[in-house]
């Protein structure tokens, strides 16, 4: 029998803290999981301490995105070309910008576990935690202990399984906020289902149970997700989108939303109900408020990380008839003038003007995404075949 490898996949800007990898590492350890991997796509610096205290549990490799020749290396002797090779990590707005797609951060750790002959590549977010958030009351809370690697393997091993995934415990990614037109905003950004939560619930999520509704699912959460890499023929790459706005460079979201569409009929994505911790805001339990700058910072960069991917996600989910919502852009467009409007004023902050343009622009370069994004699917169907062979 082959031997089974597993690897951890972190995304992070600079690794200079321990935790939460550390509490993954610990937390395989402690349920019996060999984890010979650690792979770390970063973008501008490591902590040596850091990265030798890592060392110490296992073998550590990290990229760098933007420059890093040993994968570009590893593509062209699979025989895959330059351009190709490109489509898969290229970063053409990291110099000017020093920003790098989410796709394309995912695809260094991606292309880098398959380098390393990796089975099983489990991602988790730098503010993710191995527990899941299990009560919490007046500022008091507790936590259910989990077995990540094992909750995840156990489907993940399943006929067909290419993907595990759940969402998440504790606080919801922007808090709770209302002002005028703030359901209008929300119909702009394709997120008015999200209404209520966001005006009326303050509390953390909580979860006492897991692993008990499990589902197929054609929606994978990066921060919580597993891959099969023994079943490369049906895997797709990351893909995400990116804007050009006022000379700066702002990044869409949703670069797991390729996996249930691309392997429609093919595999199986699951959501395996395990609600790991997210510590969102960083200062767990203190209960986030939207007049703190950094959260208005993060609900104006989600607005407009979801208007950049919807053109892309619309096209996505017709092109594989996944969706029976008819998206009417021009009802959206004026829904997202009135309330951008009154988010600017409410909040003070002109940036949210900027979100009608975004919206028009995202469905100008619509074409062009879908482009970047055919080049990208032939340029993995290659290196599939490439493999298969070697």
């Amino acid at each position: 029998m082959e031997k089974e490898s597993i690897a951890f996949g972190i995304i992070t800007r600079n690794l200079n803290k321990l935790d939460p990898i550390n509490s993954f590492l610990r937390n395989a350890v402690e349920n019996g999981h060999n984890v010979e991997h650690l792979i770390i796509a970063y973008e501008e610096y490591i902590d040596p301490v850091i990265l030798k205290e890592l060392q110490k549990v296992c073998r550590v490799t990290t990229v760098k995105r933007g420059k890093a020749p040993i994968l570009k290396s590893y593509l062209r002797e699979l025989g895959l070309s330059r351009d190709e090779t490109e489509s898969i990590l290229g970063t053409p707005f990291k110099e000017k910008y020093g920003m790098v797609s989410y796709g394309t951060s995912r695809n260094y750790v991606l292309v880098a576990a398959l380098m390393l002959g990796i089975n099983y590549l489990m991602f988790f977010d730098t503010d993710i935690y191995p527990k899941i958030l299990s009560e919490f009351h007046d500022g008091s809370y507790s936590f259910i202990d989990i077995d990540f690697v094992g909750s995840h393997l156990k489907y993940l091993k399943e006929k067909d399984v290419i993907l595990t995934t759940s969402d998440y415990t504790g606080y919801y990614i922007i808090p709770k906020m209302n002002f005028p037109y703030l359901l209008e905003l929300l119909k702009g950004v394709q997120k008015e289902d999200r209404f209520y939560f966001i005006s009326s619930v303050d509390a953390p999520v909580t979860r006492n149970t897991h692993s008990e509704n499990i589902f197929n699912t054609q929606k994978s959460l990066g921060g919580n997700v597993a891959l099969d890499l023994t079943k490369i023929k049906i895997i797709p790459p990351f893909f995400s989108t990116t804007l050009i706005l006022n000379d700066e460079c702002f990044l869409g979201r949703g670069e797991d939303t390729l996996f249930g569409p691309e392997v429609h009929d093919k595999g199986r994505c699951m959501d395996i109900d395990l609600l790991v911790f997210h510590n969102c805001f960083g200062d767990f339990p203190n209960k986030p408020v939207i007049a703190v700058q950094k959260n208005l910072d993060r609900f104006f960069y989600a607005c407009m990380g979801w208007i950049i991917r919807n053109p892309f996600l619309n096209w996505l989910r017709d092109k594989y008839k996944l969706s029976t919502e008819t998206i009417d852009r021009d009802k959206r467009y004026e829904s997202l003038l009135i309330g951008s409007r009154s988010a600017a004023e409410y909040f003070n902050d002109k940036r949210f003007l900027m979100l009608p343009n975004a919206y028009n622009l995202s469905y100008l370069k619509l074409e062009e995404d879908i482009k970047q994004y055919n080049e990208l699917m032939s340029s993995w169907e290659k290196l599939r075949r490439l493999i298969k062979e070697k």
